[in-house]
């Protein structure tokens, strides 16, 4: 006590207060000066050190040393009956005071003085004037200032932003069209070489955030934001939009459109934006990226409208036949009203091919049929435009399996547009398929630098480190996926299934699942758990409308027939039998074949019941396929059962064997806890499996 007595008496605290405030005070000033000098960043680091070196030496020589009438003295020098130290303290109290509330005006008005870059209000009823002079507000000094900020941080590798843009119309349906343009300016953006853009999908999470532009450049390593408003009056568009330094929130440039309404000018004053963006980043486009920007790709502004329609309904998230439907139909409302519209005829193959993939929609080989067609179209029209080239590698991946063909296409995308994210998404989906495991970790990993909270690279992280048996890395990635707000549970449920730990995979069940209606029930099936199981297969977690995709109409009642194996055979195999009986009545049992999304493999129906001939079939048929080195832990895990249901216990052991050596000793968690294999539980190289599974535990525990 006696010792904090002496701390005040010499005004120790006081020094310490005082000395906080005001080096708070000077870094934020030299926070805000520094920048209009162009200060390389080591200045403030010394600045930063000095200050936290100097509030050591405040301390000691407050201790030390005292402020008498006859100037310093040391301490013991000075009768403390004289001393005026209380009248010090005072003035001190005062100083700090002063330094508390030039703090909080600071605070304040950093968060509360208006910014003259936010966008105009638009009245919602006004009209847009018919054609009025574009009203450019010239960046101030300062501005210009963060703009060389700016190019400095986007040479270090960070990106360009486009935040969500306001709808001003009048009309609510208006609304489409104000996404439209967002959508389709990102799209232009991301094809220009020098600029790293976070994707659409990725910035509509900020379309209702309260969060300060610094705060989502910070989040997204972005060094520019381009906020914006559209509004829409008859056959006027007003565009509105900013660009924003992300570390300084000034703005750099700013301009107001109001033009007429037809797709010259919508394309112009992308070419515009662009060019500003490429001005205050400090980087030149070249003559054909400029070009096209401004050529566009229609001149009709009907057929423009139904493309963006086409685009927001067929985005990375869509599975459902109808929104598929509608997504192709606004594509050939493009195409019939400008035949020559390349971009609309890529596009149209692209949810083709999805339709195709995904088993939604019409039958899988004519959606796949009809997509080559589309491509076709697309490359006699604009064959090396990026839109063409990213449904051509689609086509070699979704279409063909050509692992080759798709790696070269996206390859030459690439060399024209080296950070294009969707281009590096698929190309490590390309990799995966074809067994280059690394090199679509190293893609993925990519695609997440380049828009770090893109969730599809991030569930592609999830999946691919998960059965690969890297359970830290999985996690992380998980993680990074769940803090970003992702509604899909099918990755944590891929992440516990491959840890071999059914109630965490079950416990990971929120509802219906969004990409695999059939996820639920197979996490109850792990569990064991009747109850679940009944569960799993109720319109709570089973949606009636999802129950027969068209090319997997027995999904659901093969469900419930491999649900009653547990605990009543009988009634499971009148159940199958009656289902192999309509399979064998359709001219196509399979549609959905051996692709890896398939609800159900050839091999499935005859294991479940004990038809070894059927199983062998099957698996001939599947030795015949593409080679799908992914898909192939899916497909031979289904042959492995089919084979110990049926009484092949060798030829089971055969596939978990192979799907061990190649997706690693883990794998035999998965094993583990799947009913279809308790056949095989006590066969020599099954026990030889989980041995190997053990050394490796003991060796890597952080695996």
């Amino acid at each position: 006590m006696h010792f904090v007595a002496e701390l005040k008496r010499r005004n120790v605290i006081r020094m310490a207060g005082l000395y906080l405030v005001g080096a708070w005070l000077i870094v934020q000033v030299a926070a805000t000066l520094l920048p209009t000098f162009d200060a390389p960043t080591w200045v403030m680091k010394v600045l930063v050190a000095l200050l936290a070196t100097g509030f050591v030496s405040a301390l000691v020589f407050s201790w030390l040393y005292e402020l008498t009438p006859e100037g310093l003295k040391r301490d013991g020098e000075v009768d403390h009956a004289q001393s005026i130290a209380p009248q010090t303290a005072r003035r001190m109290d005062r100083l700090i005071v002063l330094g508390l509330v030039a703090v909080i005006g600071v605070v304040a008005a950093d968060r509360y003085w208006p910014r003259d870059h936010r966008p105009t209000t638009i009245a919602a009823d006004s009209n847009v004037p018919a054609a009025a002079a574009d009203i450019d507000k010239m960046p101030t000094a300062a501005s210009a200032a963060s703009a060389t900020a700016a190019a400095k941080a986007a040479g270090a590798g960070q990106l360009i932003a486009v935040l969500p843009f306001r709808n001003r119309s009048v009309r609510e349906e208006d609304a489409y069209f104000t996404e439209g343009i967002h959508d389709d300016l990102l799209t232009q953006l991301s094809r220009i070489a020098a600029f790293k853009v976070i994707s659409r999908t990725s910035m509509m999470r900020y379309q209702d955030s309260d969060k300060s532009v610094p705060e989502i450049a910070r989040e997204l390593g972005a060094a520019v934001l381009l906020e914006g408003a559209v509004q829409r009056s008859g056959d006027q568009v007003r565009i509105t939009v900013q660009l924003i330094d992300g570390a300084s929130d000034v703005h750099l440039w700013a301009q107001t459109y109001d033009r007429e309404l037809n797709t010259e000018n919508l394309f112009a004053i992308q070419a515009d934006i662009a060019k500003a963006i490429a001005d205050s980043m400090k980087v030149a486009l070249s003559p054909a990226e400029a070009g096209a920007l401004a050529a566009g790709s229609t001149r009709n502004l009907q057929a423009y409208e139904a493309f963006l329609r086409g685009k927001l309904g067929s985005g990375p998230g869509f599975i459902t036949a109808e929104m598929l439907g509608a997504s192709i139909a606004a594509y050939d409302r493009a195409i019939e009203l400008d035949p020559a519209f390349a971009d609309a005829w890529a596009r149209k193959a692209r949810a083709q091919l999805a339709g195709y993939w995904y088993g939604v929609g019409l039958d899988s080989r004519v959606q796949r049929d009809a997509a080559r067609a589309s491509l076709e179209q697309a490359q006699k029209l604009a064959p090396e435009s990026i839109e063409t080239l990213l449904a051509q590698a689609y086509f070699h991946y979704w279409g063909q399996l050509d692992y080759a063909g798709a790696d070269g296409v996206l390859q030459r995308v690439l060399e024209r547009v080296p950070d294009d994210v969707e281009a590096w998404l698929l190309r490590g989906f390309v990799a995966r398929r074809d067994g280059r495991f690394d090199d679509a970790i190293t893609a993925f990993q990519r695609t997440v630098e380049l828009d770090p909270v893109k969730l599809e690279g991030y569930s592609a992280l999830v999946e691919t480190h998960a059965n690969l048996g890297h359970a830290a890395q999985a996690a992380e990635a998980l993680a990074k996926a769940s803090a970003l707000g992702s509604e899909d549970y099918e990755a944590a449920v891929n992440v516990h299934e491959a840890r071999g730990d059914a109630e965490a995979a079950w416990s990971a069940v929120e509802g219906p699942a969004p990409n695999s209606a059939a996820l639920p029930f197979r996490a109850a099936m792990l569990s064991r758990d009747p109850a679940r199981v009944a569960l799993s297969l109720s319109p709570t977690l089973w949606p009636l409308d999802r129950r027969n995709p068209s090319d997997f109409p027995e999904i659901y009642v093969m469900a419930q027939a491999e649900s009653l194996l547990l605990t009543e055979p009988e009634p499971a195999r009148r159940l199958l039998e009656q289902i192999q009986a309509r399979m064998q009545a359709r001219p196509y049992p399979y549609p959905g074949g051996w692709r890896h999304n398939s609800y159900y493999f050839p091999s499935d129906l005859p294991g479940m019941l004990g038809d070894l001939d059927g199983v062998r079939a099957a698996e001939r048929s599947y030795l015949a396929t593409p080679r799908d080195a992914w898909a192939a832990r899916d497909i031979q895990l289904s042959l492995a059962i089919a084979f110990a249901r049926s009484g092949d216990p060798e030829r089971a052991m055969h596939y978990l064997e192979n799907i061990a050596a190649t997706f690693g000793p883990a794998s035999y968690l998965r094993f583990s806890i799947h009913p279809g294999l308790d056949a095989v539980r006590e066969h020599p190289r099954y026990l030889a499996l989980k041995a190997a599974y053990e050394a490796f535990a003991a060796n890597n525990p952080e695996a």
